[in-house]
């Protein structure tokens, strides 16, 4: 086994316990996936794999170096920090000591030391450093089309979310580290990107274990699932494709356990009951009275078998209403230097995913349709009772620091209905934490929740589903598919792609155009050497 974990048990400072007597094993040369509910300590438990977090109790052994993928790399100045800052992540650790000292050396300006530099560069080449140079190469050429010699000083808040992931991931993924812990590397990627993912998956002689909330990459590319959920910890020993069916079913035996329980311990508890009316009758009936006691208590202080999880986390309440015939007119609208002039026009109720590989300009797309200086009537038109929802993909809530509980109280008539709100979202437990302080799927719901409370009837999506756990997927994906309301949305998922009607797709090259189908408009997404014009089968909208 290339690492095994025994019995870990962590709680933070403030007393929250973060995993509790959790076991299980990730074999040599295999994907596992771990997969849970938001907050449900999946991030704990690769931190404490990693070495990040120290145990409470328990043990984690690995027979070999393991790098760690962070969901956050941990960047606060994104204008500081370059490409190749990014691309270094992925080295083994005795490399990356020698990296900080090359930087260091090379940042000495007049002060340079050139034999400190080369008795550096040949510790570099003896440890693998000209490989991993190549290895970054491949990575630059694939996702910003530039060697890495050219792109290497490029500030990251040159590129898009997604071209920053892609780096990180494909980095790590080409690296010469054996054992890999990935903390959701699908997450903003494109569908090219996931293509690439789910291929270098599962070709990898590496041992993986990664966090995703993607179905198709948990379907196709890992080998068997670990599952954290409500205080357990079970496996499943093939992919996605069969889990919803195996956890079904152990939910039923699960509940089939605990009825019998209950049951065993109604009937222990009626016969102590009246053995004890009946022992003031003789010395005889007192003592089986005690030892009923002692056998219903015996039975108590083992305690029930696990309690089933609840079947769904949370219960969004949109109200949908129209908002006129044309929900949405573009005339001539574009996007400066990434999206030349188009125009669309999208009706009441229609549900539109808006497709295309990172950076073509699609979140500056869906940000400029909520900006006031630019729909003025012109360009842009909304319906005459339009209300706007937007759904930011990077979760910017003006919290000012305060606690959860009152952040939503701000949009309720009374505590109640707010403490109500944020249990229907899975967030009860959370009253009293600061944003910063929640995982990102947790903040995701906390974004939906207020969505929820302006009861708007046009919604703007940029990835809803992105920090999601797999349960409130299905849940967002059934909204969507009940609400009347229109619905536009950026995805790269392409199993949530299901409860659309219309595909938009962007390129690169600023052509926008509209898929005939959701078939086609997945093969096109997912096939970056592509120019929009070339195809027939698409009704290209620019102007």
């Amino acid at each position: 086994m290339a690492i095994e974990v025994r019995g870990a048990s962590f709680s933070f400072p403030d007393g929250t316990v973060g995993v509790e007597n959790v076991s299980f094993k990730v074999p040599t040369g295999k994907i596992t996936a771990l997969i849970g509910p938001n907050g449900a300590g999946k991030t704990t438990m690769l931190e404490l794999i990693a070495g990040d977090l120290d145990l409470d109790e328990g043990a984690i052994r690995s027979d070999t170096e393991v790098a760690y993928m962070r969901q956050d790399p941990g960047f606060d100045d994104l204008e500081a920090v370059t490409v190749l800052d990014a691309l270094a992540l992925s080295l083994p650790e005795e490399l990356k000591v020698v990296h900080r000292r090359l930087q260091t050396l090379y940042g000495a300006g007049d002060e340079i030391d050139g034999v400190a530099i080369a008795s550096e560069l040949e510790l570099w080449q003896s440890l693998g450093g000209y490989e991993s140079e190549g290895q970054w190469d491949q990575v630059t050429r694939a996702v910003l089309r530039q060697g890495m010699v050219q792109a290497s000083d490029r500030k990251l808040a040159e590129l898009s979310g997604g071209e920053r992931k892609s780096i990180i991931v494909r980095s790590f993924l080409l690296s010469s580290v054996p054992t890999l812990i990935l903390d959701e590397p699908d997450n903003f990627l494109d569908l090219f990107s996931k293509a690439w993912l789910g291929s270098q998956l599962r070709s990898t002689s590496k041992t993986i274990m990664l966090v995703s909330h993607d179905r198709k990459l948990l379907s196709e590319a890992v080998d068997r699932i670990v599952i954290l959920e409500h205080n357990s910890v079970w496996t499943h020993g093939g992919t996605y494709a069969t889990y919803p069916e195996v956890r079904q079913k152990r939910l039923e035996i699960l509940a089939k356990d605990l009825d019998a329980w209950n049951a065993e311990e109604r009937r222990l508890f009626r016969i102590f009951k009246t053995h004890k009316q009946r022992a003031k009758i003789s010395e005889v009936m007192a003592r089986k009275a005690d030892v009923a006691e002692a056998r219903w208590q015996r039975f108590k202080d083992v305690g029930p078998p696990p309690m089933p999880p609840p079947i769904r986390e949370i219960t969004p309440r949109f109200k949908g209403s129209r908002s006129g015939t044309e929900a949405i007119r573009l005339t001539r609208f574009e996007v400066e230097g990434l999206v030349a002039p188009f125009s669309l026009k999208i009706y009441n109720e229609e549900r539109v995913a808006l497709l295309g590989e990172n950076g073509v300009g699609k979140s500056t797309f869906l940000k400029m349709l909520i900006d006031d200086d630019v729909v003025d009537g012109n360009t842009v038109r909304f319906g005459p009772t339009a209300r706007i929802g937007y759904f930011s993909q990077d979760n910017v809530i003006d919290t000012s620091g305060r606690a959860l509980l009152e952040v939503v109280g701000d949009h309720f008539g009374n505590e109640q209905d707010a403490r109500s709100a944020l249990g229907r979202y899975g967030l009860a437990s959370h009253t009293r934490h600061r944003l910063k302080e929640l995982s990102g799927g947790q903040k995701a719901r906390v974004q939906l929740l207020l969505l929820e409370t302006t009861s708007p009837n046009v919604l703007l999506l940029d990835e809803p589903t992105d920090n999601l756990d797999l349960e409130s997927i299905l849940v967002i994906e059934e909204t969507i598919a009940d609400l009347e309301a229109t619905q536009v949305a950026i995805t790269h998922d392409a199993t949530f792609t299901r409860v659309f009607d219309r595909f938009i797709i962007f390129d690169r090259h600023g052509v926008v155009a509209e898929a005939v189908d959701r078939e086609h408009a997945l093969w096109v997404a997912s096939h970056r050497a592509f120019s929009l014009l070339d195809d027939r089968k698409m009704q290209i909208l620019n102007d």
